[in-house]
Formats: C-alpha cells, sequence, structure tokens
C-alpha cells in the first residue's frame, strides 16, 4: 500500500511568498526614482571598465568605496549596453539569487516553517524589495554574504566551500569596505566550528586574496583606509588623506533628525531590529541547543549582526555625513540578524520573569518608534485624541487633551509634539495587543493556544504586526505618475539630452545626484571627473592639486571649469549654484530641452550653453 502523499502546504505558501517578493521587485525595479549613489556607481562603473579611469587613479574620479561597487555594475553596462535599465535588470537577478540562497539557509537552519517565513518576511518589506531591485551596492553585498552563509553554515560543510566561503567574504569587502570587520569574525568562526585545519585554509585563502586586491590597487586603495585610522599615529598616512573640509561639516543636524532616522530604520526592519533584540533576551543556555554546530552558528551570526550594527549606527545617526543612511545601511547584512533570530527561535527560547519584564519594555519601545514614523499622520490626531484626567481650580473633575499638556506644562514646540504623539499613540496600541493576547490566554477554552511560551508568543504577536503594518499603511502610496514607466521616461530623458549636446562638447554638470544616471546616454562627452558623484565631491576649501588628484573640487576649481565649459546642466536646487546666474548673465544662452515625461516624478534640469 503506497503511503498517502500529503499536500505540500509549506511549500507553497514559500512559493507564493517568492512570487510575491518577484512581482514587487519588478514593479520597484520600474517604478523607483533613482538616486545619486546609484548614478554615480553606474557612471564611474562604466568608465572604469571601458577603460578610460581606473579605481583610485591620481587625478580622476573620488573612489570613496571599494572598487566592486563600480566594477560589478560597470562591466554589466560594458558588456551589455550602458543605461539605468540594464544596471536594474542586472540588480533584479542578483535580488533573486540572493533570495534562493536566504531559502536554503532558512531551511537548514530552521526548517521549511522558517524558510516559508523568510519568503514572505522579505516579499512584505518594502525597504528590502526595493532597495534590492536598484542598482546599488547594498544588493550585491547582501548576495554575496547570503552565500558566504550558504558556504559556510550548517554542520560538516565541505573544505571546497569553506575556502570559497573566505574569498566571498574577501569580495564583499572589496565591493564596501564597511564590512572589513566581517573577515576576521568568519575566520574565527570557522576556527571554532570546523577545526584547526580549515580555519588555516580560511586564514590563508583570505588573506592571500585581501593582499592580491591591494597589491593590484596599490598603493592609493589605501585611501580606503586611511580616513579609519587615527591621523597622530598613522602620519606615514598622510599622502592618501584628502585633508579637505567638506561642505557637510556645516550641516546642524538636529537631535529630531536623528529621532526621526532611528524611526525609520525600525519601519524599515521591524522584524529585524525588534526580533533580533527578542531573541538575544529569550536566548536559551547551551545545554538547551539541538547541537554544539548551531550554538556556534548562532553566536557567529549575533556577533556578525551585532558588530555591523553598532559600527553603521555610529556612522549614521551619530554623525554628521550621512544621518538618514541608518536604514540603507542595514540593508547590506540584515540576513545575518535575520538568520540569528531564526536560529534562536528554532532552538527554544529560555524564558523568566526577569527576562519577561525586559522583553515587555522593549517591545513596547519598538512600538513607540514604530508610531514615531507615523507622526506626520497621526501626530496632530493623537495631540487631541490621548486625554488627561485632571481636576480644574474649582475642584471639577474633566479632562486635558496630549497637546494641552505637552504645550502649557512641557512647553514643546509643535514639531516635538506630534512625535511624543505619535510614539505614544503606538505604546497604547502596544498596550492593546499585550492585552489582546492575555485575553485570548486567559479567556479561550483552548489553552496556551499558541503552541509556545508567553513570551515567545507575544513576541511573534509584535512581529507580525510589524511585518504587515507597513505594507498594509503604504498600500495605495506606491503610485506616482510615472509608476512601472519610470525607466522608459528616464531613457527618454536621457536620449534628449544627448541629443540636444554635440559630440565632443565639454559639460558642465550641476544636475541632483537622481539626474546623473542620464549622463550614461551622451556619447563621447567630456566633462570634468570631481563633478561626476553623488553630491560629496564638493568641498569648502583645501589645496586644489591635493583635491583634484582625489577627485575633489573647491569653489575656486568650479569657477575655472565655468569658463572653460560648452555646455552647462544645471538643477536649480544644487548648493552653492544659482539658476538665476545662467538665466540672466548674457554670457549663456538657454537650449530647449524637453525631459517629456520624466519632469511628471523627477526635477527639471535646465541646458546652457555658452555664447561664441
Amino acid at each position: 500500500m503506497k503511503p498517502e502523499r500529503k499536500f505540500p502546504l509549506i511549500e507553497v505558501v514559500a512559493a507564493l511568498g517568492a512570487l510575491l517578493y518577484v512581482a514587487r521587485s519588478l514593479y520597484f525595479a520600474h517604478s523607483a526614482l533613482s538616486i545619486g549613489d546609484e548614478g554615480a556607481y553606474l557612471f564611474k562603473g562604466f568608465v572604469f571598465a571601458r577603460g578610460d579611469f581606473s579605481p583610485f587613479q591620481d587625478y580622476g574620479y573620488w573612489t570613496n568605496k571599494a572598487p566592486f561597487a563600480f566594477l560589478i555594475p560597470g562591466y554589466i553596462q560594458y558588456w551589455f549596453e550602458a543605461g539605468l535599465r540594464e544596471a536594474r535588470y542586472f540588480a533584479l537577478l542578483v535580488s533573486f539569487f540572493m533570495l534562493a540562497g536566504v531559502w536554503i539557509l532558512a531551511n537548514r537552519l530552521g526548517g521549511k516553517t522558517w524558510a516559508a517565513v523568510a519568503m514572505w518576511v522579505f516579499a512584505l518589506s518594502d525597504a528590502n524589495v526595493s532597495f534590492y531591485s536598484q542598482a546599488l551596492s547594498q544588493g550585491l553585498v547582501a548576495c554575496m554574504l547570503v552565500w558566504v552563509f550558504v558556504c559556510a553554515l550548517g554542520e560538516d560543510r565541505p573544505l571546497w566551500q569553506i575556502i570559497l566561503a573566505s574569498a566571498l567574504s574577501v569580495l564583499i569587502v572589496m565591493t564596501r569596505q564597511n564590512m572589513v570587520v566581517f573577515l576576521p569574525l568568519l575566520v574565527l568562526y570557522i576556527f571554532w566550528q570546523y577545526g584547526k585545519k580549515a580555519g588555516l585554509w580560511s586564514l590563508t585563502s583570505s588573506v592571500a586574496l585581501f593582499i592580491f586586491f591591494h597589491i593590484v590597487y596599490w598603493p592609493n586603495i589605501m585611501q580606503l583606509w586611511a580616513p579609519w585610522l587615527p591621523e597622530s599615529l598613522t602620519p606615514f598616512l598622510d599622502n592618501f588623506r584628502s585633508f579637505a573640509l567638506s561642505g557637510y561639516d556645516t550641516f546642524n543636524i538636529g537631535n529630531l533628525s536623528r529621532i526621526q532616522s532611528a524611526a525609520i530604520g525600525i519601519q524599515h526592519h521591524f522584524f529585524l531590529l525588534c526580533g533580533f533584540v527578542g531573541a538575544l533576551i529569550l536566548f536559551p543556555p547551551r545545554a538547551n541547543w539541538k547541537s554544539a554546530s548551531q550554538f556556534k552558528t548562532a553566536v557567529f551570526l549575533g556577533a556578525s549582526f551585532l558588530s555591523l550594527f553598532l559600527m553603521h549606527t555610529w556612522g549614521s545617526l551619530f554623525n554628521q555625513f550621512c544621518i538618514q543612511c541608518f536604514s540603507p545601511y542595514q540593508m547590506f547584512y540584515s540576513v545575518a540578524g535575520f538568520l540569528f533570530i531564526v536560529l534562536v527561535f528554532s532552538n527554544g527560547v529560555s524564558d523568566s520573569t526577569f527576562r519577561r519584564a525586559i522583553l515587555l519594555i522593549v517591545l513596547l519601545t519598538f512600538a513607540a518608534g514604530l508610531g514615531s514614523y507615523y507622526f506626520q499622520r497621526i501626530g496632530a490626531w493623537s495631540l487631541a485624541a490621548i486625554q488627561f484626567p485632571r481636576v480644574n481650580d474649582a475642584g471639577q473633575f474633566t479632562w486635558a487633551s496630549l497637546g494641552e499638556v505637552l504645550t502649557y506644562i512641557f512647553n514643546l514646540p509643535l514639531d516635538v509634539q506630534k512625535r511624543v504623539g505619535a510614539a505614544m499613540t503606538g505604546v497604547l496600541v502596544g498596550i492593546a495587543l499585550l492585552i489582546l493576547y492575555w485575553a485570548f490566554q486567559r479567556f479561550t477554552p483552548i489553552k496556551n493556544w499558541t503552541g509556545q511560551n508567553a513570551s515567545l508568543a507575544t513576541l511573534n504577536l509584535f512581529l507580525l504586526v510589524g511585518v504587515i503594518l507597513p505594507p498594509a499603511a503604504n498600500a495605495g502610496t506606491y503610485a506616482t505618475p510615472c509608476s512601472t514607466n519610470f525607466l522608459t521616461y528616464y531613457e527618454q530623458a536621457g536620449h534628449a539630452l544627448a541629443d540636444a549636446i554635440p559630440p565632443d562638447s565639454l559639460v558642465y554638470w550641476k544636475g541632483s545626484g537622481r539626474h546623473i544616471a542620464m549622463l550614461l546616454y551622451l556619447k563621447d562627452m567630456r566633462y570634468f571627473p570631481p563633478q561626476i558623484t553623488a553630491g560629496a565631491g564638493y568641498v569648502r576649501t583645501g589645496d586644489p592639486d591635493r583635491l583634484l588628484r582625489f577627485g575633489l573640487f573647491s569653489d575656486e576649481m568650479d569657477s575655472q571649469w565655468r569658463e572653460s565649459a560648452d555646455y552647462f546642466i544645471i538643477w536649480k536646487g544644487y548648493p552653492n549654484t544659482e539658476l538665476d546666474d545662467f538665466q540672466n548673465d548674457p554670457r549663456y544662452e538657454s537650449i530647449p530641452f524637453d525631459m517629456e515625461n520624466l519632469s511628471q516624478c523627477e526635477d527639471v534640469l535646465y541646458l546652457f550653453r555658452k555664447r561664441q
């Protein structure tokens, strides 16, 4: 008698999640507006692949990131065709390959149910889908990191896979130097997990490949590392420091911006951040793990994610340069945190009254952060809706709104009040979820209806809401006049710009970062390389020769270039550049340039020509 075949429910659920991820990725690839990093990586990478310049070349481009961030998308365009569409289609392939690796890992470490959960967590994450469908280095790094884990995690991995994982980890660092801390952690894990022989192979192969790439780009590759090291202790690296005073140093970044950036990160990565902290709190003792191998793997994943998280949080929230980078930075290494959650939860958690109390505080804190993200939607409403009891001067019982309390007692400005109100709303919703869980446990006839202990069940309830709420709240907000047609409109505008500028013209570029990819459609264009960057090539002061050597420029050089250029591409929002200076100066004449449909969703570019 043949055994009865069960319907593969979990596999179908996982497949549906994967299909949703693919569909949403295709949508975002054709809809998401380009950003400065994307355009700069693509243009510089294409120029590098074509051989016009090389990474870290003196008097070339500002190579502020490791070389493969530029070279990989650059060669894709060189082999196929330069353009935003080609680069994004490659990004989609990378993203789908990454998702396949996530499924393998979640299934290997936690089982089929966790593999299905992984597909849906990634599919419902607006941040993951949108960032990984653009031609950004986050997708490249995340994909390589996933396949490092595929080769290195699990029991009894073959030696060739361990060596491959070590080599891939070096490629990760050569794509984004901010991942360098992961390299020694991987080698230490392989020593710990697989023994001395595998560890030595990992150490030797990774060090040899790391040295090889530094020899190829020696000595200027030290530009990547010199800014990280104290100047007083490494004066021998001064030749690789630009000593430029960036215009970003003049920004006065307030604490509200930092708080809001953190709130954005919580909304984008609620499952990851809340789940990781919850898993740390409920981390089981070593004796309770299914195997020593899984325990070691969990420690490695937790240490990797935590070290990278602290490093990137300091580099974003606690610095001036890129406060809003907190959420995008998580995209590089989020899979490490996700797999840590999978391992901890699939091995059972350790609970106690103390841990439960800490977990409840953490959950309400994350609820407050999630509420704070929506302050523009619910802030004003919450100030009127949240009421506090009080007794007036006549001894009568009345109510005071939160807005009144924050205004007359704490004297807070309105923008702060809205954030406080939204955060309090998040806390109240969190408390409501706790009461809902308690009510089910207390009054439903089926006890322990979750099949889990109270702390894990409560955490899972919060994670479920945190995964579903963002895409539900954002439903209907994705559509723009360029939705699904953005790539077509961008190409049309790029070709129109190319038609308006004759070949071999010397072009002065002051477009925004969102426009940089348009330059991919211009053929035989001459330009000033330091201008082609994602907004950070301009500095306030510095030795001109040293700045040019690093691919930077100041006002002095900018004035010289303006005098020698033939055509001028201007975005009215560019710092230290006034559109009126070109419109009212008789030396320049306006050239008709129609961005056509792209102007519905992107800022207008203005084109001028120097009069003969």
